[in-house]
């Protein structure tokens, strides 16, 4: 029997088996136009992410160096940066996103960069939100599930490479979507391959596009195989090209080198850094992705229970997805665009498509009110002083590190990570000064390792890494028990010490190195 959606179209279920051209999205009602909705969607978005963005992060100052050290010496190949890994393969897979941030810096400062990754993340979920009402999800439904999402996200908005992923993710998701509901391949299906190349050069999740992309050419290459061999034909290379797409990049193959390093610290970091955890509902960044899976299944559950099926494509990538953020707290992000847009869809798609219909006055007074939030936070933030941004980070502990480095040539400097990538951003003459910096890629296991037993400071030998240099620097406010160890250390003495950091040299210098 054919289900009724809001719109009052007709909307027959699947059959198992065969592909069909979707029926007509449906109609908005009266009383609830989709711009208002979007334009609040979009507002308040923009207003969480620029709350998000006033402070820089670790990833942040690694952006912009590496961004100005491209813009000052093109794609770079070797490390200068590090002592540890100095003089190792450097693939910089990421250099467009930190061209592009390094290019606002230059344009606006701080504040450009805040409104650049700000304006992109926004750009992934009004992209998201597009794709729902493409799917015949109703506005105000649009608008709730697309705020799940942004919830999931609040772990992630902050400065760093991975905000272009999101749109981009958002884009190929959208596109395979609407194939799959095509009898054939559509023409503006082609469109995913440039989307994969732009994704290919500012992050590595592009692996997760790429997979999504080839996998669905390859089932569709077998569904309408009746469609005739040019279909079929265009099935497999589309595949090949989306699989052949992470080469798009200055570095050709060798770019696989930079997976092949990431995937063999993996294991490591999953000790060390919380985002390569698994998620725990205990875990505040993990709390709204659980209580989205739990709202999508229990969406899923509904409509299944009055006769409507999920789209198999979309339920396939969204459980797909679903294993991947079980690995690791920074993939569940991604599952929450697909798992969202699979429960507006099913629901949309069925009797519990019913959505509650708001006058044009109320959705437009939203809109109002919420774009007007969001000029006012674009003005407060383009007025945020350089401080505010850096306030994370002992900036004074790094300018008396960085001075007393320079007064002494041959020091280097051990650096936790919260102190390191800001001091190769604000002092660029601390290029392979300085003991290790975010890219954590460019380090093998044992120095991970090494590295977090030394920031712990409660391992036995922790001091051992300390060996070769003669300044160290620690945020206090996240390394406190580091300097009280270091305060301790025979043979090291405060030279700084204030409520951000604390800097340390060695009482009587040796020769470094």
């Amino acid at each position: 029997m054919p289900d009724r959606s809001d719109g009052g179209v007709e909307l027959g279920l699947r059959p198992a088996g065969r592909v069909l051209r979707p029926a007509a999205a449906p109609a908005a009602r009266p009383g609830s136009p989709c711009l208002p909705w979007l334009v609040s969607l979009v507002a308040l978005s923009l207003m969480v992410s620029l709350a998000y963005s006033r402070y820089l992060f670790a990833d942040s100052y690694y952006d912009l160096y590496a961004g100005r050290y491209i813009a000052q010496h093109g794609i770079p190949h070797r490390n200068v940066v590090t002592v540890v890994a100095h003089g190792a393969p450097w693939i910089d897979q990421q250099w467009l996103a930190h061209v592009l941030y390094y290019a606002a810096w230059a344009a606006g400062g701080y504040p450009a960069v805040a409104m650049l990754s700000s304006l992109v993340l926004t750009s992934g979920f009004a992209v998201l939100a597009l794709a729902m009402r493409g799917c015949g999800v109703p506005p105000t439904r649009m608008f709730g599930w697309t705020c799940a999402a942004i919830i999931v996200y609040l772990g992630n908005i902050v400065i760093r490479a991975q905000s272009f992923a999101y749109p981009l993710f958002a884009l190929t998701l959208w596109l395979v979507v609407a194939d799959s509901r095509a009898p054939r391949l559509r023409a503006r299906t082609w469109l995913v391959l440039p989307v994969l190349v732009l994704w290919a050069n500012t992050h590595g999740s592009v692996l997760i596009g790429a997979a999504m992309v080839t996998l669905y050419a390859g089932y569709r290459a077998v569904a309408v195989r009746r469609a005739g061999p040019k279909t079929v034909l265009g099935y497999l290379v589309l595949g090949a090209a989306g699989a052949a797409s992470v080469l798009c990049t200055p570095y050709g193959t060798t770019v696989t080198g930079y997976y092949q390093s990431v995937n063999r610290v993996a294991p490591a970091l999953s000790h060390y850094v919380t985002e390569w955890q698994r998620p725990n509902p205990l875990y505040l960044v993990s709390m709204g992705f659980f209580a989205l899976l739990i709202a999508c299944v229990a969406a899923v559950a509904v409509a299944w229970r009055r006769g409507t099926r999920p789209d198999p494509v979309l339920a396939a990538i969204a459980l797909g997805l679903l294993a991947m953020a079980l690995t690791a707290i920074r993939n569940q992000a991604f599952f929450a665009f697909a798992g969202s847009l699979l429960a507006a869809d099913t629901l949309a798609h069925g009797s519990a498509g019913r959505a509650p219909v708001l006058g044009r006055a109320f959705s437009r007074g939203i809109a109002g009110v919420l774009a007007a939030a969001a000029l006012i936070g674009a003005a407060l933030i383009a007025t945020e002083p350089a401080a505010t941004f850096e306030s994370l980070v002992p900036v004074r502990a790094i300018d008396l590190a960085a001075a007393m480095a320079a007064a002494s040539p041959g020091t280097r400097v051990l650096a936790d990570e919260w102190s390191s990538p800001p001091m190769l951003w604000l002092h660029p003459a601390m290029f392979g000064r300085v003991g290790y910096d975010a890219r954590l890629e460019q380090f093998s296991v044992a120095q991970l390792r090494a590295y977090a037993t030394f920031l712990s400071a409660r391992a036995r030998g922790w001091q051992g890494l300390l060996r070769g240099y003669g300044l160290v620097v620690v945020n206090r406010r996240q390394h406190g028990w580091l300097g009280t160890a270091l305060t301790r250390l025979p043979g090291w003495r405060a030279v700084y010490s204030g409520r951000d950091g604390l800097v340390f040299q060695r009482a009587a210098p040796g020769r470094d190195g």
